[in-house]
This record gives C-alpha cells, sequence and structure tokens, in this order.
C-alpha cells in the first residue's frame, strides 16, 4: 500500500475543505492500527496570526466528551459502583419530580447511555449550558423535564441525558466529575494536552473558535466548566485523539493496555439503540447501498451495507466543529478538527475514510482457520454432495430440523439440479467470507457454470448443517 499516496490526496481533499466551507483551520490526523501515522494542518489557529494548526493545537471537541463520560460510567460499573439499569433516583433523588410520562418506564443509566430516555433533541440549547452551576442544573432537574416520548421507546438524542451522567458519575466516585475523568482517563493514557479548562491551554497550543454573521468572523468566548461539561466540554488534539481512538481499536487486542477493559471497550462500539436507516445510490460505485446508524455507548455505529462497520462520534459547539471516526477492520481511523461553529468536519472525515478503504485497502480474505474445525470439515462434506448425493453422509452431518425445513428428496433434487450432474468441482480461491466460525459463503466452479454455497452449523457438541443453501452465483 503506497502510504505517501493516501497522505498527499487526504492532504488536498482537506485542504480544499478548508477553503470551501471558509474554516479558518483544520486539523485532522490518519491513524493505522492504533499508531498516528500522519497528520497536517490548513488555515490560521487565531485569524491573522499566520500560526498553522497542526498535531498539537488544541481544539474544544464538544460532543466527542460523550465518548469519555461513557467510558467513566463504565469504569464505575466494572468497579462494582452502579449497574447500568440501575434506575438514575438511586443516585440522583431529586430527579424523581422530572415527570417521566404516565406508564412510562423509569429511566436507567443505561437509557442515558443511548439516548433512549424520552427528552427532545436539545442542540443547540445544550450548547450553551455548558457552564450552568451544578446547583442550579439540580434545581432546574427537579423542576421537571420535557419528554418527547416515554422512556425506551425510541432514539432521541440529547446533552441534557450526558449532563445527568456526569452528575452520576460525581456521585457514585466520590469525585468531581472533571477530576474523575482526568485521573481515571487521561492521565493513564498520558493525554497531556486534554483538558476540561481552557486556561489550562498553553499559548502555543491555543485555537480560538469563530461564529460568521453578516459582518464577518466574531471570536466565540471561553468558557468554563459545569454542569453539562460531561456532554461536550472537552479540549483536545490530534495527538492525543488518535490515542484515544487507539484505545478503540485495540480492544481485540490481547496485549492493549487501557484504563477500561477490553471486552467494556467493545461493549461501547455495538449498537444499543437503532437511530436511522438510510438507502441511496453510491455516487463512486452507482450501487444501492443503506447505512444503518446506532448508538452505542458515547458512539454511533453506521453499518455500511458496502465498506462495512464504522465507529464514529461527532462535535459541534459555538465555535468549533470535530469528528473521529475509524473502521475495526480495516484498522484506519480519522480525526478532523474545525474552528468554526458546527465546521462540517463529519462529511469530511467519513469521506476521507471511505475513499482509503474503498480505493486503497484490498478486500479481506478469510481462510478455514477461521473457521470451526467442524465448518470446515462441512464445506468439504457439502462439495461431497455437489456431485455424489450420499444420504449416509448427509445423515451424519445434517442437524436434525434439515429434513424438516426440507424434504430429503427434494433437498438432494435441488442440489444435484445447481450442478446440472456434473462430475468437475472446484472450490474458488479466495471466495470464503465468514460472519461467524459457525458460518461459511463460497463458491465452486461447476460444469453448468459458478455455484455458491453457504452453510450454518447448529450449537450443538459436535456441531451440525442445520442450514444450506446451493445456486447458481449472481451474474
Amino acid at each position: 500500500m503506497d502510504y505517501q499516496k493516501i497522505f498527499d490526496l487526504m492532504d488536498q481533499h482537506f485542504s480544499k475543505h478548508q477553503e470551501d466551507k471558509k474554516i479558518p483551520g483544520v486539523a485532522y490526523g490518519l491513524i493505522k492500527d492504533g499508531q498516528l501515522v500522519h497528520s497536517k494542518g490548513f488555515g490560521e489557529t487565531v485569524l491573522d496570526s499566520n500560526a498553522c494548526p497542526d498535531q498539537l493545537s488544541v481544539f474544544r471537541i464538544a460532543s466527542m466528551t460523550k465518548s469519555f463520560t461513557a467510558t467513566a460510567i463504565l469504569l464505575l460499573r466494572d468497579a462494582g459502583k452502579l449497574r447500568l439499569d440501575d434506575d438514575i433516583t438511586e443516585y440522583l433523588p431529586w430527579t424523581d419530580s422530572i415527570g417521566i410520562p404516565e406508564f412510562g418506564h423509569v429511566i436507567t443509566i443505561r437509557d442515558l447511555l443511548t439516548m433512549n430516555a424520552g427528552f427532545p433533541t436539545d442542540d443547540p440549547w445544550g450548547d450553551r449550558q455548558e457552564s450552568l452551576e451544578i446547583e442550579t442544573f439540580d434545581d432546574l432537574v427537579s423542576q421537571g423535564l420535557s419528554f418527547t416520548r416515554a422512556p425506551r421507546m425510541g432514539f432521541e438524542y440529547s446533552n441534557l441525558g450526558y449532563a445527568l451522567l456526569g452528575r452520576i458519575i460525581s456521585v457514585t466516585s466520590g469525585m468531581d466529575y472533571l477530576d474523575f475523568v482526568r485521573t481515571a482517563i487521561h492521565q493513564p493514557l498520558e493525554m497531556t494536552s486534554t483538558t476540561f479548562h481552557q486556561s489550562e491551554v498553553s499559548k502555543q497550543q491555543f485555537v480560538q473558535g469563530y461564529a460568521e454573521f453578516a459582518t464577518g468572523f466574531v471570536s466565540e468566548p471561553l468558557t468554563v466548566p459545569g454542569a453539562f461539561s460531561a456532554m461536550g466540554g472537552l479540549l483536545s488534539n490530534v495527538e492525543d485523539l488518535a490515542k484515544w481512538v487507539a484505545g478503540f481499536q485495540s480492544a481485540w487486542n490481547e496485549s492493549s493496555t487501557h484504563p477500561l477493559q477490553r471486552w467494556s471497550r467493545r461493549e461501547m462500539q455495538e449498537p444499543q439503540r437503532h437511530a436511522r436507516t438510510a438507502a441511496f445510490t453510491d455516487p463512486h460505485t452507482d450501487q444501492i447501498k443503506s447505512i444503518t446508524t446506532s448508538y452505542g455507548y458515547g458512539l454511533l455505529v453506521d453499518d455500511d451495507s458496502l465498506l462495512g462497520r464504522f465507529v464514529s462520534h461527532s462535535g459541534g459547539y459555538p465555535g468549533f466543529g470535530s469528528h473521529m471516526r475509524w473502521q475495526p477492520q480495516s484498522g484506519w481511523g480519522i480525526v478532523a478538527l474545525g474552528n468554526r461553529t458546527y465546521a462540517p468536519m463529519m462529511p469530511a472525515a467519513s469521506e476521507a475514510l471511505n475513499i482509503i478503504v474503498r480505493d486503497h485497502v484490498p478486500a479481506r480474505t478469510y481462510s478455514e482457520s477461521e473457521l470451526w474445525f467442524e465448518t470446515a470439515s462441512a464445506m468439504n462434506v457439502v462439495e461431497d454432495l455437489l456431485t455424489n448425493w450420499d444420504n449416509q453422509l448427509a445423515d451424519d452431518w445434517f442437524a436434525v430440523n434439515m429434513d424438516l425445513d426440507q424434504p430429503r428428496n427434494e433437498r438432494m433434487n435441488a442440489v444435484l439440479a445447481s450442478v446440472a450432474s456434473g462430475t468437475n468441482t472446484s472450490r474458488v480461491p479466495g471466495s470464503l467470507t465468514t460472519t461467524t466460525p459457525a458460518h461459511a459463503k463460497w463458491q465452486v466452479t461447476s460444469d453448468s457454470g459458478l455455484i455458491e454455497v453457504e452453510l450454518l452449523m447448529s450449537p450443538t457438541t459436535p456441531p451440525k448443517i442445520q442450514a444450506l443453501k446451493v445456486a447458481k452465483a449472481p451474474q
């Protein structure tokens, strides 16, 4: 793989994005298998300063903070301090008066994590609440909240929900939320430039946020941490965020070190609550594809029918826009930061990673060693049945449901017809795909053309074939 070609292409991509979207300054970084392999900046950190942003320049990352808040919750869960299905009133007694709709379920910590509590979407209101004092926030909540639906009745993005998680972290840890995140997450990962306090950012690393009005760009005032910091208060840079992304990429690596255990980091990246599904024509391939978006724990999960799974989160805030994104399968990730209100870094980063994965990452190949031994053996059995049906062999390998699902003779005739009673079959090298060790899908050549075969093994010991499909491969 020609990395320099990718770097040059991405530099052009983000340079054009910064100019086209009139973002004063942009910094981005590419991560491969947990390492920051390239970074670049364009524009200015402060207008008229001639200071170009780089991997050390500190931007506000806004809602990307939610992944840190979710991590803090899981750290406390794993330590036995809380349970995700606990009613939030166990930790925040003053929330018992918020006014859950009649017949609604109690709100749990998991509901807050997955945007499933029934609160209305609160962008941009929540973006202006960060500095709200804790006592004022608690009083606001105790006076009652508005609901668009009962809890557990659907996804709706809520900054307020993550502010409540921040309060739960403080109550259960016995520490201020800001201090807990700093000592339990930032320090172990050596994220030395990541902070909730803009006053801690050095002059050399400082990036000013801007809003554009009719009169031109106007500096957004600095804010101080408060009750809503848990939903969007962090500042960070490309270098530190590459470490953050690397921690999620390494969730399947036995040698990885991280304050949050591997299976909890995997859990964060799994779909927990469906958000939306969109279907459209891919402009690069003219193929119709779908993207199903779900919310995990402080992270979004996109399942692209053509390119696979991507995990991400954006940040939008007065003066700033940000996005982090990675594809677990390829090991590629990206961080993109801009210093303009709601700078559209998500579409730029998403398209960049799509380009890398689509045009520069070879399609993954699978081997039989990734399957159960019985699954690989069953592949050989099925290939024998294709040309020389043997009922005794079928008896030995078929699970009890097979003949109930399709009469044996009917299945036999259909299988033999697919290969037109040919005697010459051969497995197509590199055609094997699999979703689990119990599943295999592959192609064989035959006298009648290309055949597609798929099988699924049962959960018994030993596993047996519980599903079998044999058909002509699509042209």
